[in-house]
């Protein structure tokens, strides 16, 4: 039986579903609660199948069973990051079933062992970042101007930014600045620019390229820990989102630091299969799709307003993007930090 599936024919074979969604076989999947709790894990950020194990403690054969029944049905999708794979949620698109059940499943939490699950394994891949970027600091750079040197990017991000009419120049932050290039062309358009890592050793190289410029703070924290308190204007992210445990908390938390129609920037890699950039340059993911950066944006609250590509360098493509906040958004951030208070 298929959702919208027209009637049978005369030799009684019914005719294909037109969103393509079988209701047997999502209802059958979504009725076992292990499968359930995944789907609503795969809400929050995609997983390989190791991290899966992990957040629910269950052997990898079974979990392997549980997402071929989630496939099968159209609920999830996979992502090949080199030799890994990645599992996320299937498109509601055009698919008025999957959507509903989403919501339905989002209406309830998951179980409190899948959050602490979530968070051993995004701190665990933190972990894997940090020690990378403290141990590789010196030699980071030149595995850096093999994909895409810092004068690649700066100025169409730059331009992005100020070319965006919401924008006021109030205070800018700067996530992993790295060489200090971004910093060093963001201090004369702001009066306060702010550049964060969670990387003493980064910071320490960021910091002798930036001591002349007075209107410039480092700030040794994880951006994720940063208090909502402290709007900025522009939040900037260069060439470091495929560092980041999850994507979709980092859209999220940018939303949460930034005043009303701020300007979020990003410069990133498209999606590609060089696997070395893992253990040479401490990628955590391999590039992203437009499309996937469009819709984590949109799950945060932010309406993209730029898109471009520049020019290919060492078999790497980087886009630069540009995205608003928009103002229903900001309003549901602000009473969400007012309940915190409370």
């Amino acid at each position: 039986m298929s959702l919208n599936a027209q009637q049978a024919t005369p030799s009684g074979n019914s005719a294909q579903p037109r969103h393509g969604v079988d209701v047997v076989a999502v209802t059958k999947a979504v009725g076992d609660q292990i499968r359930a709790d995944i789907l609503k894990t795969l809400a929050h950020d995609s997983f390989g199948v190791q991290e899966l194990v992990e957040i629910f403690n269950v052997a990898q054969p079974a979990l392997s069973h549980h997402l071929k029944k989630l496939s099968e049905a159209g609920l999830v999708s996979r992502r090949r990051e080199g030799t890994s794979i990645f599992y996320q949620r299937a498109s509601a698109r055009n698919a008025p079933l999957l959507d509903a059940i989403y919501q339905a499943l989002d209406s309830e939490p998951a179980p409190q062992a899948c959050h602490d699950g979530i968070q051993r394994v995004h701190l665990a891949r933190v972990r894997q970042s940090q020690n990378f970027f403290d141990n590789q600091a010196d030699a980071l750079a030149k595995q850096t101007a093999l994909i895409c040197a810092p004068e690649v990017y700066v100025e169409a991000l730059l331009d992005a930014a100020t070319a965006e009419p919401t924008l006021q120049r109030h205070r800018a932050l700067e996530v992993g600045p790295g060489s200090g290039a971004l910093l060093k062309a963001l201090s004369p358009h702001f009066g306060e620019v702010i550049g964060v890592d969670n990387s003493a050793g980064m910071l320490a190289n960021t910091q002798a390229a930036v001591a002349d410029l007075a209107n410039v703070q480092l700030v040794d924290a994880d951006v994720a820990r940063l208090p909502h308190r402290d709007h900025f204007n522009l939040v900037a992210a260069a060439m470091v989102l495929h560092h980041m445990p999850s994507p979709l908390a980092f859209f999220r938390q940018a939303a949460k630091l930034l005043h009303e129609h701020g300007v979020l920037v990003i410069a990133e890699l498209c999606d590609h299969d060089q696997d070395w950039v893992r253990s040479l340059c401490g990628d955590v993911w391999l590039g992203f799709e437009p499309a996937q950066l469009q819709q984590w944006a949109g799950q945060a609250g932010f309406q993209q307003t730029q898109h471009q590509f520049l020019a290919q360098r060492n078999g790497f493509r980087v886009q630069v993007s540009a995205f608003v906040l928009t103002h229903t958004h900001q309003q549901e951030t602000n009473k969400e930090l007012n309940h915190d208070r409370l």
